[in-house]
C-alpha cells in the first residue's frame, strides 16, 4: 500500500479535523473501526490522522493511503489544492 503524507499548518485534534475536512473534502466518514475513524476520497483513496503521542503539540499531519502510487499522488495533489484555497490552510508533502 502507497501512503503520502501533508504536513498543515493547523493545529487542530483528531476530531475537529475530520469534522473540518469531511466537510471541505465532500468526503465521508469511514467508521468501521471506531478507533481509527477515516474519510473516504474518490477513486478508493483514504486519509488518516495520526494523532501526536505524548502531548506533543505537533501540526496536523494528514496520511493518505492507495495500492496505486499514481492514483494516490494525483488525489493527494488535489486535495492539497482544495485544503490551501477552501480552508487557507499552508499544506507541505512529507517525501
Amino acid at each position: 500500500m502507497a501512503t503520502l503524507t501533508l504536513v498543515t499548518s493547523v493545529y487542530l485534534s483528531k476530531a475537529e479535523a475530520l469534522d473540518v475536512l469531511s466537510t471541505a473534502l465532500a468526503a465521508p466518514w469511514f467508521i468501521d473501526d471506531p478507533s481509527e475513524v477515516t474519510l473516504s476520497l474518490p477513486e478508493g483513496v483514504v486519509l488518516s490522522i495520526e494523532v501526536p503521542k505524548f502531548g506533543e503539540d505537533l501540526p496536523l499531519t494528514l496520511d493518505f493511503h492507495h495500492e496505486d502510487a499514481t492514483i494516490l499522488a494525483r488525489v493527494v495533489d488535489d486535495v492539497a489544492t482544495t485544503i490551501s484555497s477552501t480552508l487557507g490552510w499552508r499544506v507541505e508533502r512529507i517525501p
